[in-house]
């Protein structure tokens, strides 16, 4: 085991507005430090961490390199999280971009992330991508295995089978269908309980029971398109098993409906209600079909009470279609309250900037429970 210290601290790179950091702190660990190039997120993250350093900066520059040695000062960090931004490693993306993003900068994010490593010298660290960068090659070489390469060369053993690096986050509490690899890295010579660390979240760590969409946000304010406010007195007091772990204010933040125009209204009514697809339309209300049906099929998707959610993502803010509200008689998409409880953020996280802005952090974000499942196991065989 390792060398106990007064104070876990972690630091939390490509940190967002701070899920990842949420679940370890729950876990008591503290955040020291957080950096991320998004002012917003980290704006978010200060008003969540009062005591956390929190650095607006690009990590991939020599000048932050030379910031976070300032702020080092010789302090012990326990862990290192990160979530690598995954728009170049997932399949949205790469369709998207002609060169299949083989020429995006942020494949090699992941090199800064081990060149902050070599400064920090954690004993452990952890990080979150979409599965798609475990068989991403760029330039013809397999990412993943540089990855392993120069946490090797760092002093770092992790799992050598990368299928067990796979989670879906709606078995661990997170009312949402989520597949991510989480790589988690110690030092040599505490090699021994890797495997014990991951037997214990895949064999131990599951919740017995699935979250759906209703247990998320059924109690919450029903809202017409434009209704809502970004603060508001919240006195349901229904709670289920998983609003226990969530519903934690009076207040309510962030519940604010989009504005849509009358025929994503007519859509949404339609969808919901019948539980129809976009195609499913045709027949009955043909002055409804997109002038490109084909292509934006899948784009309009009503997220099912009886079922977790999909994957709620970073593109959120300009792809709200892909979360409908199931109760038809609402007419709209997801605020970004309903997001972040899908997402497993507590009542009280408060999400700054605009709405574009907060939906974008609830997407790029770790889910908590999700970093609070990881941090509770690595924390009992890390001492």
């Amino acid at each position: 085991m390792y060398q106990k210290n007064k104070n876990k601290y972690i630091i939390d790179l490509f940190s967002g507005c701070g899920g990842f950091a949420e679940g370890f702190e729950k876990s008591g660990y503290k955040s020291y430090l957080a950096a991320d190039f998004d002012f917003w997120s980290c704006e978010t993250f200060k008003n969540r961490f009062k005591n956390t350093h929190v650095i607006n900066e690009d990590i991939t520059t020599k000048k932050f390199k030379k910031i976070l040695k300032s702020k080092m000062n010789g302090t012990p960090i326990e862990g290192v999280v990160a979530g690598l931004p995954c728009q170049s490693f997932s399949s949205v993306g790469r369709a998207q971009d002609k060169y299949s993003m083989r020429k995006d900068k942020r494949n090699y994010f992941y090199k800064d992330f081990f060149e902050c490593l070599k400064i920090i010298k954690p004993k452990f660290y952890v990080f979150e991508n979409v599965r798609g960068i475990l068989s991403a090659k760029p330039n013809g070489t397999k990412i993943f295995d540089d990855i392993l390469n120069l946490s090797k060369k760092l002093g770092y053993v992790t799992l050598d089978n990368t299928s067990q690096m796979v989670f879906d986050t709606s078995e661990y509490g997170v009312p949402q269908v989520r597949k991510r690899v989480f790589v988690i890295g110690v030092l040599k010579k505490y090699s021994y309980i890797i495997p014990k660390i991951y037997d214990e979240l895949i064999n131990k760590s599951k919740e017995k029971k699935i979250f759906t969409v209703k247990d998320a946000i059924a109690d919450l304010p029903s809202l017409k398109p434009g209704e809502g406010e970004e603060k508001l007195k919240f006195e349901n007091s229904s709670k289920n098993n998983y609003l226990k772990k969530i519903k934690n204010s009076k207040v309510l933040y962030n519940h604010v409906a989009r504005k849509h125009n009358e025929k994503d209204r007519q859509r949404y009514k339609y969808l919901s209600k019948k539980n129809w697809a976009l195609r499913d339309l045709k027949k009955v209300r043909p002055d409804l079909i997109h002038h490109d049906p084909e292509h934006f099929h899948n784009r309009y998707t009503v997220q099912k009470y009886n079922l977790p959610g999909k994957t709620v993502v970073s593109h959120l803010y300009k792809d709200g279609n892909l979360f409908i509200h199931p109760d038809y008689k609402q007419e709209r998409t997801f605020t970004v309250r309903e997001a972040a409880r899908i997402q497993s953020f507590q009542d009280n996280f408060i999400f700054l900037g605009s709405r574009t802005e907060q939906y974008k952090q609830v997407g790029n974000a770790v889910p908590p429970l999700m970093a609070y499942k990881l941090a509770k196991v690595i924390k009992k065989y890390c001492g």
